[in-house]
């Protein structure tokens, strides 16, 4: 589904003043957003960083950690580039 600009600046716009309205800042919330789709989406990131490095998934389910032992991964900062 395609969202117009209009259509994002608005959907923005209220969300900026209902997190100004809780006392939040819509960028601290934007980045939480976006920390919250990563961790979301870690074991996908650590496949693609695998298959980038060669290692192999069987290496991986070997040396597994238990999920009390996982490290959560927040990079400071991702580059975004567009086509």
């Amino acid at each position: 589904m395609t969202i117009s600009q209009k259509e994002l600046k608005k959907s923005k716009d209220l969300v900026e003043k209902l997190l100004k309205v809780n006392g939040n800042k819509y960028n601290d919330w934007l980045h939480q957003q976006h920390q919250q789709f990563i961790e979301e989406n870690q074991d996908l990131i650590l496949q693609a960083l695998s298959a980038f490095t060669g290692q192999e998934e069987e290496e991986e389910e070997k040396s597994e950690p238990k999920v009390a032992e996982q490290v959560s991964v927040r990079p400071q900062s991702i580059p975004v580039t567009q086509n």
